[in-house]
């Protein structure tokens, strides 16, 4: 038995990662959303996604899933696994260790910490690595993630949900109050001083979110501050990514 899958199949099992990737989209910050799956003579033996509040991440929880299962097999992941001690051991040992043969990956982890990195160790340890398989989609489902990394801000949207409203795929919703502005994320609620924007999105940066909305009506767009504004001061020279609305 062998654990090389088809190349043909690659693009088949990245996307069922992208999936588990986009249903985990705005529950895992301060992480990236990432999508696992590990495969073994064609069949997909344990799956998983980031958890909500980003730890276990997603290879890790699909390794201990697959148990035994995982030697010899291929782990199909949408992000460059961590090779860095953080909150947890790096999920780069947790391949090696489980006897991992294969990694096929979406795109390269952008995080001083890891890039590329995790592929040095996972080649060096002898895994064949394969890197660019669904590499467009995985940059568009970790928008926010890779903004923050290159700005230290998150990446902002204007919102047409109804109020006190989470849209899917966003950390968080902020709306100005009179003399403060309240962030409302799926853990709860924080309020601060309302601030120059580009201080108030300095302090969500540091907070770790990495995507979120604040509904098109909002005050805050009046407070001296367009959308085009927002588009100027939060999308530097360093993204080309656009001011985007959700939820229209």
């Amino acid at each position: 038995m062998t654990s090389r899958t088809l190349p043909n199949s690659d693009r088949a099992w990245m996307e069922r990662a992208l999936v588990l990737a986009r249903e985990a989209r705005g529950h895992v910050w301060p992480n990236p959303p990432v999508g696992c799956v590990v495969v073994k003579d064609g069949e997909a033996v344990a799956e998983a996604a980031t958890h909500p509040g980003g730890r276990p991440h997603a290879e890790r929880k699909a390794i201990d899933l697959a148990g035994h299962s995982a030697n010899e097999a291929t782990l199909f992941v949408t992000l460059e696994p961590c090779c860095h001690w953080g909150k947890t051991p790096p999920c780069t040992d947790a391949i090696i260790d489980a006897g991992i043969l294969r990694v096929v990956c979406a795109v390269q982890d952008p995080d001083p910490r890891v890039n590329g990195g995790g592929f040095e160790e996972l080649r060096r340890a002898g895994i064949d690595v394969t890197i660019g398989v669904g590499a467009e989609p995985a940059k568009t489902l970790m928008s926010g993630f890779f903004h923050r990394i290159r700005t230290g801000t998150p990446e902002v949207m204007a919102s047409t949900v109804g109020p006190g409203l989470i849209p899917d795929g966003v950390d968080g919703v902020l709306v100005s109050r009179k003399k403060a502005v309240v962030l409302t994320t799926r853990s709860g609620t924080i309020e601060s001083e309302l601030r120059n924007p580009h201080h108030l999105l300095e302090w969500m940066g540091d907070l770790g979110l990495t995507t979120v909305a604040i509904p098109k009506q909002d005050a805050f767009w009046c407070h001296g501050q367009s959308h085009g504004d927002v588009n100027e001061c939060n999308y530097t020279s360093k993204t080309t990514s656009p001011l985007r609305e959700i939820g229209a």
